[in-house]
C-alpha cells in the first residue's frame, strides 16, 4: 500500500499494515450530452511534468471520498473536497513518476497477494474485496489501479532505503517489554489524523481542513472512515487507531491534551512540527494485570457467515437480513456448516484463520473471550452487513507465534522509520518537479 508521507505519533513502532482504501464509484456520464461530457473529464485539472491529472480524475476522487467517508455528493461537500483531493493526485503522480524511472513493477501475484491481506485485515473471506467493490458499485479495474500505485511507491521505497535501517534484537526486546508491563499501568485508547504542512504556504489550507473534518465528524461522519481517506500517517491503515496507549508513549504536548479528555471526545486541530493533529479518546481502562495480558496472548481460529446488507437499505431490508442472519446462528451446528453456508450467504464468509485475542477490537474481543468454541455468536451488525461468529479453537500462543510477533515488532519499527523517509522523499519531488495547477 501507499507509504504515508507523515509520521505516528507514537514513538515505538506498531504493527503496519495496508489498509483497505474504500474506492467510490466514478461519476456517470450523461448520455444526452456526450460531447459536453467528454470535455469536461479530459479538460487538465493539473500539469505534474509530463503528466496530467484531468477534471475527471479530480471529480471521480471526490466522489470516492465522500462515499468513502459517508457524506453526500453536495456541490457543498463537493467544492470543500476538491482542493485537497487534487493535491492527493499529484503527489500520486509524483510517486508513480518516480517509481517508473527505478522500473519499478507490480505483478499479478503482488496485486493478489495485496487484496488477500485486506480480505483478512478487514474480516472478509476469500474474494470478499471484489464482492466489496460489486455491492458498492465500483469499478474493480479503478480499485486495482489505485492499489498498483500503493504497492508501487512501497516497493520504491523499500528497495532504495531499506538496507539503511536496521532493527536491533534489543530495539524489539524494548518494545516487547513495554507491551508486557502495560498490564499493570493504566491505559487509553486513541485514534489519530495527521495533516501534513509541506510549506508554510498550504499551513491556512490545512488547518481549514483539519477544522471541515471536525465538522463532519461531529456530524456523524464516522472517524475511521475520514482517517482512511486523509490521514497520512501510518495508523490510517487501522482507521487511525494507535492501539492502547501507556503515559509517555505520546508527544508531551499530545500527552496533555489527551490526559483532559474523556472518552469518545474529539481534540481541535493540534499544530505540531509537520503538521495538524485531530485525536479521538476512544477509551481508557485501568491495569488488567498479568491474566489479563496472558489471556490476550491466546490465539483463536474463527469463523464467520456475513449476511451482506446494501448500502442505503431501507429499514425493512434491514430487518430482513436480521432475521435471516439469526436463522442462520440457530441452525449452524459446527465449524463445518459455516463452511458449507458461505455459498448461501455471500463471498464476505469464511475462514478468518489464527487471530490473537488481544489484536481484536474491543467489542469482538470481549464477545470472542467468552465465545465458548463450536458455537455460534448472536448477529453482530457491522458497516458490512449482520456476521456471525464461531470459536473453532482455542489455544496459547505457541513458540512459533512468538516468532511472528518478534517479526511483526521489527516490521513495524522499519515501516515506522521508512514512513519518514517517504515523507522526506514526497517533499523533494514536489519541490524540483513542474507543477501547473489550472483549476
Amino acid at each position: 500500500m501507499r507509504m504515508p508521507s507523515g509520521f505516528s505519533i507514537l514513538r515505538h513502532g506498531r504493527r503496519a499494515a495496508a489498509s483497505l482504501l474504500l474506492l467510490a464509484p466514478l461519476l456517470l456520464v450523461q448520455p444526452a450530452a456526450p460531447l459536453l461530457a467528454q470535455q469536461a473529464s479530459t479538460r487538465i485539472a493539473a500539469v505534474v511534468n509530463e503528466d496530467i491529472v484531468t477534471a475527471h480524475d479530480v471529480d471521480a476522487r471526490v466522489r470516492l471520498v465522500l462515499a468513502a467517508s459517508g457524506q453526500p455528493p453536495t456541490a457543498e461537500n463537493v467544492d470543500r473536497m476538491r482542493a485537497q483531493v487534487l493535491r492527493t493526485l499529484i503527489d500520486e503522480r509524483l510517486q508513480a513518476q518516480e517509481s517508473a524511472r527505478a522500473s519499478i513493477r507490480v505483478s499479478e501475484q503482488e496485486l493478489a497477494d495485496n487484496i488477500k491481506r485486506l480480505e483478512s485485515q478487514n474480516s472478509m473471506g476469500p474474494g470478499g474485496f471484489y464482492a466489496w467493490l460489486d455491492q458498492n458499485s465500483v469499478p474493480r479495474g479503478t480499485a486495482e489501479e489505485q492499489l498498483r500505485a500503493n504497492i508501487q511507491w512501497n516497493k520504491l521505497m523499500r528497495r532504495r532505503h531499506a538496507r539503511s535501517i536496521s532493527v536491533s534484537e534489543e530495539e524489539i526486546d524494548e518494545a516487547i517489554e513495554k507491551r508486557q508491563a502495560a498490564a499493570s499501568v493504566p491505559e487509553r485508547r486513541v485514534a489519530e489524523i495527521f495533516l501534513p504542512v509541506e510549506n508554510p504556504s498550504e499551513e491556512v489550507e490545512v488547518a481549514r481542513t483539519a477544522e471541515r473534518l471536525i465538522e463532519q465528524m461531529r456530524s456523524g461522519v464516522r472517524f475511521p472512515q475520514v482517517a482512511q481517506q486523509f490521514s497520512r500517517a501510518a495508523s490510517a491503515a487501522q482507521g487511525g487507531d494507535l492501539g492502547w496507549i501507556q503515559p509517555g508513549q505520546l508527544d508531551p504536548q499530545l500527552e496533555a491534551i489527551v490526559d483532559g479528555m474523556q472518552p469518545g471526545e474529539l481534540s481541535r486541530p493540534i499544530k505540531m512540527p509537520g503538521g495538524y493533529y485531530i485525536l479521538l479518546l476512544i477509551e481508557r481502562r485501568q491495569p488488567a494485570g498479568a491474566q489479563a495480558a496472558a489471556a490476550d496472548d491466546q490465539m483463536v481460529s474463527l469463523r464467520q457467515i456475513v449476511v451482506p446488507v446494501p448500502a442505503g437499505a431501507s429499514p425493512q431490508i434491514i430487518q430482513q437480513r436480521r432475521q435471516q442472519a439469526e436463522e442462520l446462528s440457530r441452525t449452524v451446528r459446527d465449524c463445518a456448516d459455516m463452511t458449507a453456508d458461505r455459498a448461501a450467504s455471500g463471498s464476505l464468509s469464511g475462514d478468518l484463520g489464527q487471530v490473537r485475542l488481544g489484536d481484536m477490537p474491543p467489542r469482538l474481543r470481549q464477545i470472542v473471550a467468552s465465545q465458548p468454541v463450536g458455537k455460534t455468536t448472536p448477529p453482530l451488525q457491522t458497516d458490512a452487513g449482520f456476521i456471525v461468529l464461531m470459536v473453532c479453537e482455542r489455544q496459547a500462543q505457541s513458540k512459533a507465534a512468538e516468532k511472528v510477533d518478534r517479526e511483526a515488532i521489527a516490521e513495524a519499527l522499519t515501516v515506522q522509520r521508512l514512513e519518514n523517509v517517504a515523507r522526506r522523499v514526497i517533499r523533494d519531488l514536489r519541490r524540483s518537479a513542474f507543477i501547473d495547477i489550472r483549476s
